[in-house]
């Protein structure tokens, strides 16, 4: 069995045109960086969005069942308290989460989804409750690029809720596209949260990215902290153990139980499909001599997802 266990859906008016942009910007900067000639990000972002609209969870499944992955983990993005303007046009997030439960309802054994809100919302408590209650939404996602620290006391009452429900919590770290802010997100900011709620399970998002050497040490000396490797194909495709390196020092220092494989697609899909992405992992090819040994590639790829949010075959 594979677990993807970082997957979003993108379907126009889901996100702000302002972060689409953004990642068009990132997407048209990496494309053009051995040649330095950048495409106009306004046609990547109409050709790519066109590609990606994923409303219903159809195309994620189709690629999925390309790549031989089995059950992929879907996580709503609340970005839109970052533009107030915008916010007329937008679903509420208690539609969009709506939609995504709505995926997995199309896609029981498949597909699952986490809560996705962005804490400081006045009913953002009353409506995670009702995601999990309700919509069967395995646990909570939070952004805190949109402009909030993580350990920020008006977190706390929902992350006491997840504590009692006995569900994940994961937290966005790393950088990200213009115009979010990547301070919010750094992984010290994280290791407050699971100071201060030893029985939370926390999954740290992408390793941290750029801080990953933080987010594994801080994952060390805080047993509750769990570590997904998703988002890391553009370094994958610069240089193999750019990735290599880092996971397999996570992987020394906690254990494969608490490192999650995932794509953070349906974008990154863009630069790496699916089912690359899944056969570099599996097939781990180093250029420096790094290995994992197969029952470490089961864990991550599998094991570890499915015993944290107690998912069965």
């Amino acid at each position: 069995m594979i677990i993807d266990s970082h997957v979003h859906l993108f379907f126009e008016g889901s996100d702000p045109e302002e972060f689409f942009m953004g990642c068009a910007r990132t997407a048209s900067a990496l494309f053009g960086r051995e040649t330095g000639e950048y495409s106009d990000p306004v046609e990547l972002y109409k050709y790519f969005l066109g590609i990606l609209s994923d409303r219903t969870g159809d195309k994620l499944v189709a690629s999925m069942n390309e790549a031989g992955v089995d059950k992929a983990i879907l996580l709503p993005l609340d970005f839109w308290l970052k533009y107030p303007k915008a916010s007329g046009a937008c679903l509420t997030m208690e539609e969009k989460n709506r939609i995504y439960a709505e995926a997995t309802e199309r896609y029981p054994n498949r597909l699952l989804s986490l809560f996705g809100i962005d804490p400081r919302r006045r009913d953002a408590l009353r409506l995670f409750e009702k995601g999990i209650e309700e919509w069967g939404m395995k646990g909570l996602k939070i952004h805190p690029t949109a402009g909030f620290y993580p350990d920020d006391p008006i977190c706390y009452p929902i992350y006491e809720r997840a504590q009692e429900y006995g569900v994940p919590v994961l937290i966005h770290s790393g950088n990200e596209p213009t115009p979010m802010a990547v301070k919010y997100s750094q992984p010290k900011y994280i290791d407050t949260v699971a100071a201060d709620f030893p029985e939370l399970k926390i999954i740290i998002a992408h390793m941290g990215h750029g801080w990953w050497r933080e987010a594994v040490d801080i994952a060390t000396m805080k047993p509750n902290i769990h570590l997904d490797f998703s988002g890391w194909q553009p370094l994958y495709t610069s240089n193999p153990d750019y990735l290599w390196y880092p996971l397999r020092m996570a992987i020394d220092l906690i254990g494969p139980w608490r490192v999650l494989f995932g794509t953070d697609g349906s974008m990154l899909n863009a630069l790496m499909p699916l089912k690359d992405w899944v056969n570099a992992v599996k097939t781990h090819k180093s250029l420096t001599g790094i290995e994992f040994s197969p029952k470490e590639i089961e864990i991550i790829m599998s094991k570890a997802a499915a015993k944290l949010y107690s998912i069965h075959p």
